[in-house]
């Protein structure tokens, strides 16, 4: 048995929902482990036009297992939203299972979180009010409700009654918000419960059992989000509530850190951010107008997202100093780059190898906020192919300056790109190795 990690390398938005649903058609499990609700690229299939933001695209696979895991928010009314619009479509959801220590979003964490945005002045990054922090910190502050808990009514009434009265107290005292009624929620999140329980479940014998029966079989832990944005490692306070790296990967699904074989990191190939915050490799407004028009503005041609808040979408070339950073936080053993056809507009293309701060030039990706602030990218131009790669499913059609730029991201991440995305289609994608083969040759010596 083979577990692979699948996480987002940069800020969000390279396009990873592809690359599970890829690797997932000779999955036996998907697991996603981290997050839950941020908004996620369409998915267009002969099925239809689909949202998801629970459900991972395994979805789609008749024969793969999808699991919800315990490092999950799940807002229970939007996921049987989800469930119902894959469902009508003929989409078979039979095999979704969600962990019993999923998180629940409940009515009173959007209203906190817009509330305590707007107090403390916090940088936007998730979804607006989707409520995901206030929720996140429920949980540490173990006062959480959990999904299993809707399927016992005493329990989730008693637990629900002293977490309320605290949460009116702040809604109404600090906030000047209206209660919330006590008897409305819990009949409603009870109703939830009932429509979701055939599908919550000790999800960790499903991975046991994947692990013990051993052969071939492959497991698949995808993350939220991107790598840059982790609360501990990524550009604090402008990162998310989420933990979308490796290192999370197991106890957001139950697996053990041991078992899992390789890692995954997706990488569009320029940055696309939907945040405020340091940002070194962003391009002038000139600078990004093919890709303005190539991914469209403000919600895209299929691989863009809404915008989040009153931010706008900004757009970088590629920083090989953040990648050095996610390859090595990560222990990544390949990597999966997607949007290559964003890069066709362009005459001269520019990657970033180096920052200088001040007088020091940098080759690691500072922690503190005043440095990153201050540094600027030492960028290595090469010329472009200024021809379509769109579509392009063998590597050696592609256009030798796109090989080079492909190459030069192998040299300076230390990581080789294995998986390349010429389009929004599943199918338009370069498969150079399978990550589930792990190959310890895959990694190479990267610039110290």
């Amino acid at each position: 048995m083979t577990v692979v990690a699948l996480i987002g390398g940069q800020w969000g938005e390279e396009g990873k929902g592809k690359f599970t649903e890829l690797l997932s058609e000779n999955a036996k499990v998907v697991v996603r482990y981290s997050g839950g609700g941020n908004v996620r690229q369409p998915v267009v299939n002969s099925s239809g036009r689909f949202t998801l933001q629970y459900i991972p695209r395994s979805i789609f696979n008749v024969k793969t297992i999808s699991v919800l895991g315990a490092g999950m928010i799940v807002d229970p009314q939007k996921l049987v939203e989800e469930l119902d619009a894959l469902a009508e479509a003929g989409i078979d959801v039979s095999r979704l299972y969600i962990s019993e220590q999923t998180h629940v979003i409940m009515p009173y964490h959007p209203i906190l979180e817009e509330q305590e945005r707007r107090a403390y002045g916090t940088p936007p990054i998730d979804l607006l009010a989707a409520g995901l922090g206030p929720a996140y910190a429920d949980k540490i502050s173990r006062v959480g409700i959990r999904i299993a808990d809707l399927l016992q009514e005493e329990l989730f009434l008693s637990r629900l009654s002293k977490t309320l009265a605290v949460k009116n107290d702040i809604l109404t005292k600090v906030f000047n918000q209206e209660p919330l009624s006590l008897h409305k929620i819990y009949h409603q999140y009870l109703a939830y419960g009932r429509q979701l329980r055939e599908r919550i479940f000790d999800t960790r014998l499903i991975l046991q059992h994947a692990i013990a029966s051993g052969g071939n079989h492959r497991v698949l832990l995808e993350s939220d989000q991107g790598s840059m944005l982790d609360l501990d490692f990524g550009t604090y306070p402008y990162v998310s509530n989420v933990a979308p790296t490796v290192g999370a990967a197991s106890s957001g699904s139950g697996i053990p850190p041991s078992a899992i074989s390789g890692a995954v990191g997706v990488f569009s190939s320029y940055i696309s951010r939907v945040q405020i915050g340091p940002f070194p490799t962003e391009m002038t407004k000139e600078e990004s107008l093919p890709l303005t028009r190539f991914r469209g503005h403000p919600s895209g041609n299929g691989y863009s997202a809404p915008l989040v808040y009153e931010s706008i979408r900004r757009y970088g070339w590629f920083d090989a100093v953040a990648a050095r950073f996610v390859v090595q936080l990560n222990g990544l053993t390949s990597i999966g780059l997607t949007h290559l056809d964003g890069m066709d507009g362009y005459e001269t293309l520019k990657i970033c190898t180096h920052y200088q701060v001040h007088d020091t030039t940098l080759s690691r990706y500072p922690s503190d906020l005043a440095n990153l602030r201050a540094a600027q990218p030492i960028y290595e131009e090469m010329p472009g192919w200024k021809t379509s790669t769109s579509k392009i499913r063998r590597y050696e059609d592609l256009p030798p300056q796109c090989q080079y730029y492909i190459q030069r991201i192998n040299a300076l991440t230390g990581v080789r790109v294995e998986i390349i995305s010429t389009g929004t289609s599943k199918e338009d994608t370069i498969m150079l190795r399978d990550p589930f083969n792990i190959a310890p040759s895959s990694r190479l010596v990267a610039l110290p």
